[in-house]
């Protein structure tokens, strides 16, 4: 069953508070933790005790931070009072208004919030996911959520600067890994708790990607233009100088994003979510049979993700670009199912891992191939219209553009053509028993 907010005796106290208490903000407070612990939604929560649902969320990371010390001490108490003794002084009568309360009654310190800023400092040294054997599936999905968000905020400040293009990549990779976590891990959470931290790193990674395929294409232009003789090394300018144009204004649209309320409202969505054991987590059966530990499942895990890439095999010899596409993401996945328990497998993981990557890198340079294709061939299309603006003796032929785009396709012919050699390293019977070797560690 999902974590509960609240212990027993904590209960206990606030449903005493919430009947009993002489200050309504401490009863509201009382009644939004317990509808918390009764697994209410946030929105939910808000509409019945009247407060915004950002109002309702900063109440419960401030009971995350200091617990019971939110309330004063002589209202914590299990004891029902007596109709003598609720009878209070005048100075200390209930106020009509919550406002009012305020004024009558010592309200505790407000603690600073665990802040977005605040895990950010404490990302700094955390350095695995630290995932156990004996953790159920949502929490170890929670922690692999929790160090990949890490990895993001880590990268933040670097891809507003734009000085290092590794910093928007490393970014970029820690939103595909809590997409592919939130993927690998689906049973373990509801649909609905997900749905809105899909959303976000769907977005961000959008506008991330935008910006990072641009600095791709150029780099790969510039490399191919250092095989030339150096008298050409300005005849793909006007395409890099197009590329850069784009590049700048998805870096703006991306800032811009970066610096929106929803960017703003995901993060913290998501900070309350990788630090709050049970959020979102989906009941479990009553079944005690039912397996749900990161031992009892992730060989299924797994094993499943290597069938959904072994069964590809058949196709290869006469594959469509599409298809390649297509193995390209389930050899991701069974890279990041893996990856994801690393902590608890064996120590053949580590080679398997390389193997994976291995695989991936071929994959990874045929899609930017295909892409870059595509995006040259667009290119291509406006040249005419390009050139009409211009005079005509100012006008010059594609003639390089398409020596480049002639060089892209080669090289995606020589991937498509060479990725059964590829295959057949990971078909290696090597690679069956270190996995194996890797899951019998569990």
């Amino acid at each position: 069953m999902t974590e509960s907010l609240l212990s027993l005796e904590e209960r206990k106290l606030l449903e005493n508070i919430k009947e009993y208490d002489a200050a309504p903000v401490f009863q509201r407070l009382a009644h939004i933790l317990l509808l918390y612990d009764d697994g209410q939604m946030t929105r939910q929560i808000a509409s019945i005790v009247q407060l915004s649902p950002s109002q309702v969320r900063r109440r419960r990371r401030q009971f995350i931070a200091r617990g019971m010390q939110l309330f004063p001490q002589d209202e914590l108490t299990t004891e029902e009072t007596t109709e003598e003794e609720s009878t209070l002084p005048p100075d200390l009568a209930i106020p009509e208004t919550e406002s009012q309360a305020v004024e009558t009654v010592a309200e505790p310190p407000v603690p600073k919030m665990y802040t977005v800023k605040d895990f950010k400092e404490d990302a700094k040294s955390l350095k695995s996911p630290g995932v156990n054997r004996d953790d159920t599936l949502s929490e170890a999905g929670r922690k692999i959520l929790r160090y990949q968000f890490a990895q993001m905020l880590l990268n933040e400040d670097g891809t507003r600067l734009g000085e290092d293009i590794e910093a928007l990549h490393d970014m970029r990779v820690a939103t595909r890994r809590m997409r592919a976590a939130l993927d690998i891990y689906n049973e373990a959470f509801t649909p609905k708790a997900i749905k809105m931290l899909l959303k976000g790193l769907r977005a961000t990674g959008r506008h991330l990607g935008k910006v990072r395929d641009r600095d791709v294409f150029i780099d790969n232009a510039r490399q191919y233009l250092h095989t030339l003789p150096e008298e050409h090394h300005n005849d793909l300018n006007p395409l890099i100088s197009s590329w850069e144009e784009a590049r700048q204004g998805y870096r703006q649209n991306m800032l811009a994003f970066l610096d929106s309320k929803p960017y703003r409202e995901f993060k913290e969505d998501l900070l309350t979510f990788v630090n709050t054991p049970g959020t979102g987590a989906r009941p479990l059966p009553e079944s005690l049979l039912a397996p749900n530990l990161v031992c009892e499942v992730t060989p299924k895990l797994i094993y499943t993700c290597l069938g959904d890439v072994r069964s590809f095999e058949p196709f290869l010899d006469t594959a469509t670009l599409p298809q390649f596409h297509a193995l390209r993401i389930a050899f991701k996945k069974f890279r990041y199912a893996i990856e994801f328990s690393q902590e608890v497998l064996g120590a053949e993981v580590k080679q398997v891992i390389a193997d994976l990557k291995k695989i991936q890198d071929h994959l990874g340079e045929l899609n930017d191939a295909q892409v870059a294709s595509l995006i040259l061939k667009d290119y291509l299309g406006e040249w005419d219209i390009q050139q009409d603006s211009l005079p005509v003796t100012e006008r010059t032929s594609p003639e390089s553009i398409m020596a480049y785009l002639s060089t892209v396709y080669a090289r995606r012919q020589h991937l498509m053509s060479t990725f059964r050699d590829t295959w057949e390293y990971f078909s290696r019977p090597e690679f069956r028993q270190n996995l194996a070797a890797c899951i019998a560690a569990l």
